[in-house]
């Protein structure tokens, strides 16, 4: 189905679970068709696919609500460096929220838990398996990306908008090369998440021999001058309605080209953290006065 599974059974579970299944078949023969008729709902799939020559391992999401009869989003979420997609799925809390939304949602592994040039082609063959497999709706297909998969997310949006239709990042900037080699062809409706005391992805940006990492308003700029954005964002501060160290505010921008949207979230006080993220993450304030949901909200408008 899928790519391929890779197995999280212990052998008494997959004897447990297989052999039931053999015995209906023999008895039953013209019941167990060789087509697969998909999963449903409050499936969760360890997966793999062949991509650029290597093997490709991936965690994959069925919301509850699924059962194949209506097409449903898709995400695709990319954790941090060094990290794997189990942890960044526990560490963001994600999953539920995306469920709640009825996004399917999959976790790629970054090969040596880090992020390259290849994972642009990753992108596009996960969302060709899914659309295989799965009733995915190919006008709702989305990217999402904390940290290093945060970079890896802009990148992938900028030389692919034409396949997504909105892009969320968190505690991630762009370095130079990609901003003067965007070749942004489709509008696509971006939005950031970053705290004024990120240490990985410094606010005012960072320079590192020959390479330099854009600030935070660069970034932004990259994005509205893309979606070729006209006039001021609207800026609004966001009810202080924890005492965490955190204030929020929110800039949006929606005089875009076709009809796109850029929105961020500054985050006054945060450190390289997932909003409302259960951890662990790099020292820093975590802001509990929004969470995934925010993220979740925005993508499923667009």
């Amino acid at each position: 189905m899928f790519g391929q599974r890779y197995n999280r059974l212990t052998l008494r579970e997959g004897i447990a679970k297989i052999v039931p299944l053999m015995m209906a078949c023999a008895a039953v023969s013209l019941a167990c068709s060789d087509e697969p008729t998909g999963p449903t709902g409050d499936g969760v799939f360890g997966e793999w696919l062949r991509s650029g020559g290597d093997v490709r391992t991936y965690e994959l999401r069925l919301p509850s609500s699924y059962d194949g009869s209506e097409p449903a989003p898709l995400l695709l979420a990319f954790h941090g460096n060094p990290d794997d997609a189990v942890h960044f799925e526990a560490r963001t809390g994600l999953t539920p929220v995306a469920d709640e939304a009825g996004f399917i949602t999959v976790y790629p592994d970054g090969l040596g838990g880090t992020w390259g040039p290849w994972d642009n082609q990753l992108a596009l063959d996960l969302i060709e398996v899914m659309s295989d497999s799965l009733s995915i709706d190919p006008e709702r297909i989305y990217i999402a990306g904390y940290s290093a998969g945060g970079t890896r997310t802009q990148i992938i949006a900028c030389k692919h908008s034409d396949v997504f239709s909105a892009a969320a990042v968190v505690g991630a900037t762009l370095e130079l090369a990609v901003y003067v080699d965007c070749p942004l062809r489709h509008p696509i409706s971006t939005l950031f998440v970053h705290g004024t005391e990120d240490q990985a992805f410094p606010w005012g940006g960072l320079t590192s021999g020959s390479r330099r990492r854009l600030s935070v308003d660069e970034t932004l700029e990259l994005w509205t001058d893309l979606s070729e954005c006209m006039g001021m964002p609207v800026v609004d501060t966001l009810p202080d309605r924890v005492d965490d160290g955190t204030r929020v505010w929110r800039e949006l921008w929606t005089d875009c080209d076709g009809d796109s949207e850029v929105m961020f979230f500054g985050v006054e006080g945060g450190g390289h953290t997932w909003p409302s993220g259960p951890g662990p993450f790099p020292p820093g304030r975590i802001t509990q006065e929004i969470s995934s949901e925010e993220i979740l909200e925005f993508l499923a408008i667009h």
